[in-house]
Parts: C-alpha cells; sequence; structure tokens
C-alpha cells in the first residue's frame, strides 16, 4: 500500500508538471486579453498571426462590411415583428448568411492560405443554421 501512495503521489505530480510546462509553453498574453475583453479584432489578429498590414485591410473590410450587416440585422428584426410569412423571413435571412460567408471568404483571402483555411474551418460552421438573434461569435454555439 505504501508503494501504491508513492506511485499515485508521483504520477500526480509528473501530471501536474506536465500541465505547468504545456501552459507556460503555449499561453499567450494578448490572446487572453483580446478574449477577455471581447475585442473580436485583436482576436483575429492575434489568432491568425496577422502583419500590420493584414489586419488593417480585414480591419477596413469588417468596418465596411459593418454596416451591410446591420441592414440585414434590421430587416430580419422588422420582418420578424411585422409577421412576415416564414418564405420571406427565410429569404431575408438568406441574404444574411451568403452576404456573411462572403465577408468571411473575402477576410481569408486576405491572410496566408493555412491561416484563412483554419479562419473559413472556424467561422463558417458559425453562419449555417445561424438563428440570426444579434451577430455571430465563437463563444455560443448558433
Amino acid at each position: 500500500m505504501k508503494n501504491f501512495f508513492i506511485t499515485l503521489g508521483v504520477a500526480v505530480a509528473a501530471c501536474a508538471l506536465a500541465f505547468g510546462v504545456f501552459f507556460v509553453l503555449n499561453d499567450d498574453p494578448a490572446l487572453r486579453r483580446a478574449a477577455r475583453e471581447n475585442d473580436a479584432m485583436a482576436w483575429l489578429r492575434v489568432e491568425f498571426r496577422l502583419s500590420d498590414a493584414q489586419y488593417a485591410a480585414i480591419k477596413k473590410l469588417h468596418d465596411d462590411y459593418g454596416a451591410v450587416c446591420g441592414e440585414h440585422c434590421a430587416a430580419i428584426m422588422e420582418a420578424r415583428e411585422r409577421k412576415a410569412p416564414a418564405a420571406e423571413v427565410e429569404r431575408l435571412e438568406k441574404v444574411c448568411v451568403d452576404a456573411m460567408t462572403g465577408h468571411f471568404k473575402r477576410v481569408a483571402a486576405l491572410m496566408p492560405a493555412e491561416q484563412g483555411d483554419r479562419y473559413l474551418a472556424t467561422v463558417l460552421p458559425r453562419v449555417s443554421g445561424y438563428a440570426h438573434t444579434g451577430a455571430p461569435n465563437l463563444r455560443a454555439n448558433p
């Protein structure tokens, strides 16, 4: 029994050490700060290792798309409030999803190919089946 406790203690210590080393080697304070502050653009910059030029171009795309996104949201909410036919709401939602998908693909095109593919793999699943109750995010499921 004595050997069991010694072995258990060594195993727990080894696991704790492995976790600590992994955490220290993979910790990115900028990424944690962006997540804590809900700053999607800072998260994007850090997570996909964007250069200043890439970040500036993507930020401009994002800012320009904000007005389009707002128009789509307003149209969908207005249709829902007036209890528009389901076909009309579905059409408006499809326009929104198609626009978001195109926007995300334009953003990905400004990244290195590997990062762009990873970005699309992260964001596109959030668009399919999207509930249109606010801007999509990475924390909550669609």
